[in-house]
């Protein structure tokens, strides 16, 4: 398996004591119908723990999409509670489980900063929480947002992450096209440019795929491929199973 051995990060000298409690489940897509491909990788994850459901990346309506992902997460065990934006405070602070739902990356870390939660959740993540990361979801556990593809419809200005992992996540990801059918920049070349600004590695993620985060070890699962950009490097790609915890 290919690796960067030349990878140095600050996040491992950061505490190292916070690897080892550190347990996310990176997915790139939800799907439809909701979580139909990952609901078993979401249950096996949760275990026997009641979860705090995040809706707030979702533009449309956040109650309408918590009672869909209820719904088809019960049919694997999974207790789904909503956190209310509005008073969230008890919630939080009990959660053991997080599932941040996918929809607008700029609306979810917007929703989150607005209402002081931000670093509520990384913090109780931190202690020990486990957190689970949908599409957007995924996107803010990096150190910033820059490599989402959704639109900044509502004109954010907060493009911080939680800073839970030293990479940025990009999910949704496509394989160059043919520059004979396309002239339109490829998801790669945009990557290209984020690292002329900016120097973490971004981790892209084919549809259905995912991360697990457990400790300092970073694994590939499902059914795509994930590659992993450095700056200044030649990308590289990982199948299901691939370890990648040089990325810590």
């Amino acid at each position: 398996m290919p690796t960067f051995p030349n990878l140095i990060c600050p996040f491992l000298s950061l505490n190292a004591r916070i690897l080892d409690i550190m347990r996310l489940l990176l997915l790139s897509n939800s799907g439809k119908p909701l979580y139909h491909w990952c609901k078993k990788e979401i249950a096996d994850f949760v275990g026997d723990k009641e979860v705090t459901f995040i809706s707030a990346a979702t533009v449309y309506d956040p109650k309408k999409y918590y009672q869909n992902a209820k719904s088809n997460l019960k049919e694997v065990g999974v207790k789904l509670n909503h956190l209310n934006l509005e008073n969230p405070q008890d919630l939080i602070s009990k959660t053991p489980v997080f599932l941040v739902a996918g929809g607008n990356t700029y609306q979810l870390l917007n929703k989150l900063e607005t209402h002081g939660l931000l670093n509520k959740i990384r913090e109780r993540v931190l202690a020990g929480a486990s957190y689970i990361g949908v599409s957007a979801g995924a996107n803010i556990t990096g150190p910033n947002i820059l490599t989402t593809n959704d639109w900044n419809v509502m004109g954010s200005t907060i493009f911080e992450g939680l800073n839970l992992v030293p990479f940025n996540i990009n999910p949704h990801y496509n394989a160059p096209q043919d520059k004979v059918l396309t002239s339109a920049e490829s998801r790669d070349e945009r990557i290209s440019e984020y690292h002329l600004f900016e120097t973490n590695p971004v981790v892209v993620l084919e549809e259905q795929t995912f991360l697990t985060i457990d400790g300092n070890k970073v694994q590939v699962g499902e059914k795509g491929k994930v590659k992993v950009f450095i700056k200044n490097k030649k990308p590289k790609e990982f199948k299901v199973g691939d370890r990648l915890d040089f990325i810590l």
